[in-house]
């Protein structure tokens, strides 16, 4: 045991604008044991808020020591490049230097959570920094550029309409110094062994927000503390980039990887994973971390392949609950190419299960995947697959789904989002031609993004209609357009479109969305509620007619209810929807 700190520890300031200098220089670098980027926008946007108001934001604690050439080295946005040198690794901070180095500079400038602009006209410090859009006007100037000095003064020359308002220059000057001179605290330790650094790690984790087990796992079973480097297959973030980027399904969270790989190797998920590779597992024994990671990555693809071909999942925004996906990893790990007449059994027991949702499984998302992981047998694909359709074939359907509140991450309502993706959407916008919109724009409009929130836009707000009705399904409407090419007002266009109603193709574009003539003639003569509500029963059809056609309930195996008790152990693998509501 240790008797002492045998190293140095040095206290600065650093100024934000040379902390971004010093991660663009790859000075400042990520280790591995780090988790990946957790912060979404909101968290951002109050990180540039606390600095403006000139609040703390925290210490960082950084590592330093002698550091390889790399090449590539993602960090938040940002593509490294650098030569070996002396190096700082950040053992705590990273989400907020990420995010400083992503938003305050170009390559951020177009990403759905560093892309974001100062609002000059803003009346408080909470409204001053928004997303950024394409059409956002010249008084809200893009935060890189504000940060920029040589860029924040070619701004205003190309903006003159800008130059004789001498407020509008004031607050952004004012912005812009207090974030380039705003001042971190920061501890540096000159310490030579990397369990040292794992240890402090290992306690300021547990002090504050603990580590999850994929966390866990990663740090464990690492080689060495180093960089991450972009190849790096023992990387789970890697992996998350390297499937989307394969399949354009959309960035996997690093704990929905990690389930992947333990479900790939074993029934059991919850089991300790200390020893995951100092013995062998009997369905895929002699594998090390390296070969079972690239195994799992490639069961994902596959897995993720069905979804989308045949599953009528298009994008991990659109999926129910995340341990379906687990469970078809395992399955198609064990059985990589079923036959057509298994394949359709997936499908039924894909929607069956999501239609009844995890309290199905007596239980929370982790009991069901328990429950599901379970009943596939290594080496029989056939008894495998019918003992996952037996599962949820133990009574009667589940009642008519009824979505009382439209929110993009629950189960209920990402259920809605396939079926509205399966009717064919059609384009809006005035000019467009109201075509139909492809795989290709749903996977453009996504992107890395797990929820489809931006996509789903409100089209009436609360002068218009009571807080209940505003959060009804009817009063949502799918867009794909990426978020820079979002229309303004999609209620002006869909209400321009209801006034062609002996148009053949604007009533095409209408019918796509759900919206008959008679619930367009309700839209045009100013009814808001009776709009929303016509079209909120739609879209509960929808749903029905949706989950009855691919569930195929009259299919039925005999009841396995005995089976689905499972012990109800907590882990850290839970969806934020847990049921669904019927009528």
């Amino acid at each position: 045991m240790r008797d002492g700190f045998e190293g140095r520890l040095q206290t600065q300031t650093f100024a934000v604008d040379d902390l971004v200098s010093m991660v663009r220089s790859g000075r400042v670098r990520i280790p591995s044991f780090q988790r990946g980027i957790r912060w979404s926008r909101p968290d951002v946007i109050k990180l540039f808020q606390s600095i403006v108001l000139g609040y703390p934001i925290g210490n960082l604690l950084l590592w330093q020591r002698q550091a390889e050439a790399v090449r590539g080295l993602r960090i938040g946005t940002l593509t490294i490049d650098s030569p070996a040198r002396d190096a700082l690794f950040v053992v705590d901070g990273q989400q907020r230097l990420t995010s400083l180095a992503s938003a305050l500079s170009p390559e951020g400038a177009d990403d759905p959570v560093f892309g974001l602009v100062f609002d000059t006209m803003a009346a408080t410090t909470r409204d001053q920094f928004l997303p950024r859009r394409a059409s956002s006007p010249s008084s809200q100037i893009p935060l890189w550029v504000l940060f920029d000095l040589p860029a924040l003064l070619r701004w205003f020359t190309t903006h003159p309409e800008l130059q004789d308002d001498s407020a509008v220059i004031e607050r952004a000057n004012n912005a812009a110094k207090k974030i380039r001179e705003f001042r971190v605290p920061v501890y540096i330790v000159d310490q030579s062994d990397p369990d040292v650094l794992r240890d402090i790690f290992d306690r300021m984790n547990n002090y504050g927000k603990q580590l999850t087990r994929a966390e866990v796992f990663t740090a464990l079973h690492e080689a060495e503390v180093g960089e991450k480097q972009p190849d790096d297959v023992g990387d789970l973030a890697g992996i998350a980039d390297r499937v989307h980027a394969r399949t354009g399904f959309g960035r996997l969270d690093e704990d929905s990887v990690f389930l992947a790989i333990l479900a790939r190797r074993g029934a059991d998920v919850s089991r300790e994973i200390r020893n995951e590779f100092t013995r062998e597992r009997q369905e895929f024994p002699h594998e090390d971390m390296q070969l079972a990671q690239g195994r799992a990555e490639e069961a994902l693809v596959r897995a993720i392949g069905y979804l989308q071909e045949e599953g009528e999942v298009p994008h991990f925004a659109f999926l129910p609950n995340r341990y379906l996906l687990i469970l078809l990893v395992r399955y198609f790990a064990h059985f990589p190419d079923p036959d057509a007449a298994t394949r359709r059994q997936l499908k039924r027991w894909l929607w069956r299960t999501a239609a009844r949702g995890p309290e199905f499984f007596k239980g929370s998302s982790s009991g069901a995947l328990r429950a599901l992981t379970s009943r596939i047998v290594p080496g029989d694909p056939a008894a495998s697959v019918e003992n996952l359709v037996k599962i949820v074939s133990a009574d009667s359907p589940p009642g008519t789904p009824r979505i009382t509140e439209f929110r993009t991450n629950w189960a209920t309502t990402r259920i809605l989002l396939c079926a509205m993706w399966a009717h064919g959407p059609r384009r809006i916008s005035y000019g467009s031609g109201g075509e139909s919109y492809t795989s290709e724009d749903l996977i453009e409009a996504l992107g890395e993004s797990s929820t489809a929130a931006e996509q789903v836009p409100m089209l009436l707000g609360g002068r218009t209609l009571p807080r209940e009705d505003r959060a009804l399904s009817g009063n949502r409407v799918l867009l794909l357009e990426p978020a820079q090419m979002m229309p303004e007002s999609p209620l002006d266009d869909l209400t321009a479109l209801a006034r062609r109603v002996n148009d053949p193709e604007a009533v095409k574009v209408l019918a796509s969305h759900s919206i008959t003539p008679n619930t367009a003639a309700l839209l045009v003569g100013g009814q808001a509620q009776g709009f929303v509500r016509a079209r909120r029963d739609a879209l509960d059809k929808m749903l029905v007619d949706f989950l009855a056609s691919r569930a195929e309930w009259d299919f039925r195996y005999e009841s396995a209810v005995d089976d689905l008790v499972v012990d109800d152990r907590d882990d850290d693998f839970e969806d934020v929807d847990r049921s669904l509501t019927t009528a």
